[in-house]
């Protein structure tokens, strides 16, 4: 598709309304790169949640409710006001979730036209809306001046933080001796497993921002990783309570010889992939409350071992759960991607987050593996065109 001539006010005036056709420009560029990360690196599978039933599931629940509860957010606040109110990291309104949130969505209306039941041409208006919000709320999170990963400079980054909070965390780093990085990579390492756990085996809790350019020629690069701290998943009521903190920035301060790509919903690849091994000086930060807290290496050590029995614990109350019931859990953790942003805007109760009746009640349908992967395979890796999403208006 031919580049529109206000690219400019399109990435960076939250003011300006695209046309149709500038509209249709970002779509595209966003299922060109959905399609192109999902054909490469993505395999669904996993021990305890029927993958591709959930994200059908969820995904088709996206399309039915994420308009409705966006104009509700958007009564209270705009989506500049809600990112400028707070830290713009270590918190579930993260670039992964903001990114997935249209992708999620338009899969969705994707779904719903291949089953026969819309045609493209239906619900301009709630598509629009959606878009309005991850465009205003992306401008007004991002510091580089574009929408997507693959057009920011480096190529395949992304920049949320601004040159003030990237002096403080790099005031706090420490250097990265032998002892320091064992205690980090294991900390980051169950983290990032219980963290996938919770949230069904799906990565939404996991964000990548950087490279971070330094001046030296290193870089930052910063992990996110928040767990649930506000009670939004009633799966892991009773465990949640034993872990002392919820929310966390890994920073790790890189030399020019590593490599780091980060797609476009945001999750980070690194060359050579043990970069771990090249780390000069990092830190672990806690950001529960909203604000930037290092922490010492023995509230590290404590964190670890808590997360190492909640996991074991959470693990142990899945696999005892009936399969439906784990694939409802799964499909409302991956539809409640609002739910951080309503509880910003003062507005969490007056959304109902129930899972749509028709939509908990298709399990037994999308369960069916030659279905589940016939659909996903359709919109996810189309044969007869390079994004996963067509035009908006028929």
């Amino acid at each position: 598709m031919t580049t529109p001539v206000n690219v400019e006010a399109l990435y960076t005036d939250p003011a300006y309304e695209p046309t149709l056709e500038e509209w249709n420009w970002l779509v595209h560029a966003a299922g060109a790169a959905y399609k192109s990360e999902l054909s490469a690196r993505t395999v669904f599978e996993s021990e305890l949640f029927g993958m591709n039933t959930y994200i059908l599931m969820s995904m088709m629940e996206d399309y039915l409710r994420v308009p409705e509860r966006i104009r509700t957010i958007r009564q209270h606040a705009t989506p500049t006001e809600l990112v400028r109110k707070a830290l713009p990291i270590g918190n579930k309104r993260s670039f992964i979730n903001l990114a997935a949130t249209p992708l999620h969505y338009l899969t969705g209306r994707e779904l719903f036209v291949d089953l026969g039941e819309n045609t493209l041409s239906d619900g301009l208006e709630d598509q629009l809306e959606v878009l309005r919000f991850w465009r205003e709320a992306t401008i007004a999170i991002r510091t580089d001046n574009v929408l997507f990963n693959m057009d920011a400079e480096p190529q395949n980054s992304s920049h949320v933080i601004g040159g003030d909070l990237l002096a403080e965390i790099r005031s706090h780093l420490v250097p990265a001796d032998d002892e320091v990085k064992a205690g980090i990579r294991k900390f980051g390492a169950r983290l990032t497993a219980y963290a996938f756990l919770e949230n069904c085996d799906a990565r939404t809790a996991v964000c990548d921002t950087g490279p971070y350019q330094l001046e030296d020629g290193t870089f930052l690069a910063l992990r996110e990783t928040c767990t649930d701290g506000d009670g939004d998943f009633p799966w892991v009521d009773g465990i949640r309570e034993t872990l002392p903190y919820h929310h966390f920035v890994i920073a790790h301060r890189l030399p020019a010889t590593v490599k780091m790509d980060n797609n476009v919903w945001g999750t980070a690849w690194f060359t050579p992939s043990d970069y771990q091994a090249d780390i000069i000086e990092t830190r672990v930060f806690c950001t529960d409350g909203g604000t930037l807290r290092p922490l010492g290496a023995d509230e590290v050590e404590e964190a670890t071992k808590a997360i190492r029995k909640a996991h074991r614990a959470l693990y142990q109350r899945l696999a005892e759960t009936d399969a439906e019931e784990r694939n409802l859990y799964a499909t409302e953790m991956y539809a409640w991607k609002l739910k951080a942003w309503a509880r910003l805007a003062g507005c969490y109760d007056e959304i109902d987050w129930a899972i749509t009746p028709r939509i908990a009640e298709s399990f037994q349908k999308f369960s069916d593996p030659d279905l589940a992967l016939q659909l996903i395979g359709g919109v996810f890796v189309p044969q007869n065109r390079d994004g996963c999403f067509r035009p908006l208006g028929g």
